[in-house]
């Protein structure tokens, strides 16, 4: 039985630093983007990533990418 990866989307989420918990942790929160092309690159998707992130005035401390796909029987 052969299976087939079918894309059906990608999240970009990027995770700023928002400042400090009472404790004097960092506190965190994330940026989440979703309906992003499952199409883009990589490269693509770090560079508008970062651009996005370059409007914030937060550090940033992660960029990730999310990946649905359904799983069909071919």
């Amino acid at each position: 039985m052969a299976v087939n990866k079918v894309p059906q989307g990608a999240v970009m989420s990027i995770k700023i630093q928002a400042g400090l918990t009472s404790a004097g942790a960092p506190a965190y929160k994330t940026l989440r983007f979703s309906n992003v092309k499952p199409s883009a690159t990589d490269a693509d998707f770090y560079e508008i990533a970062n651009a996005v992130a370059g409007l914030q005035s937060y550090p940033v401390s992660a960029i990730e990418r999310i990946d649905t796909a359904n799983l069909v029987n071919a």
